[in-house]
């Protein structure tokens, strides 16, 4: 059985999946959601790789949305052999440009100097649209706000200093479903449309 390994996305944990998880159990599917950085708070999507596939036993799907989207190209280029498909969702493959990486110092500075709720009230109005009920944004403020802050930075880290994976599509050679949400503006259709085109036979989905 192939297990699929859902990454989650950025400022989250794997709790992001407890709607989908059991579904997919239930259809006969083993599925890992790991917590990321994990234990250990490593600023390096290298490293988080290669932790994982120390533990996965066998072939595994990555099913990865935004931040995990950055790390499923990652455990590609490690571990090529052992992915028979791919799902990437509302992620890009370019690496930050220099204002993006501009972006991520100054949320390391509001993390260290302002704490969590400046942090999330500056990224929530851009992971949400205005139609979001109010409960889904408290889910999520809820499990942001039970990240360690030396995790949170950690990760902002590895995000900033991700390697630029757009040379990689042309190697996937694995049946890829690209998935993006039409009103994302983090990471919008016109970033999934770029990875399709470079990842040869991938399907393309918009909600």
């Amino acid at each position: 059985m192939t297990v699929l390994l859902f990454l989650h996305a950025f400022p989250l944990d794997a709790r992001m999946w407890q709607g989908q998880i059991p579904s997919f159990e239930q259809a006969g599917h083993e599925v890992i959601a790991p917590r990321l950085p994990g234990t250990v708070p490593d600023p390096s999507l290298s490293s988080w790789a290669a932790r994982i596939l120390e533990l996965l036993p066998g072939d595994f799907i990555p099913v990865g949305l935004s931040m995990g989207g950055y790390l499923a190209f990652e455990l590609w280029r490690q571990a090529a052999k052992r992915i028979p498909a791919l799902a990437l969702a509302d992620t890009r493959a370019n690496a930050d440009d220099e204002a993006g990486r501009a972006a991520r110092d100054e949320t390391i500075r509001l993390l260290r100097e302002e704490g969590f709720d400046a942090f999330w009230d500056g990224l929530a109005p851009k992971l949400f649209s205005s139609a979001a009920s109010e409960s889904l944004v408290d889910e999520a403020r809820e499990i942001a706000a039970g990240q360690p802050t030396e995790n949170l930075v950690a990760t902002v880290e590895a995000l900033r200093d991700r390697p630029d994976s757009t040379s990689t599509l042309a190697d996937i050679s694995v049946p890829t479903l690209v998935l993006v949400g039409s009103e994302d503006a983090l990471t919008p259709p016109g970033a999934a449309k770029e990875i399709l085109a470079g990842v040869s036979g991938a399907r393309y989905a918009e909600i």
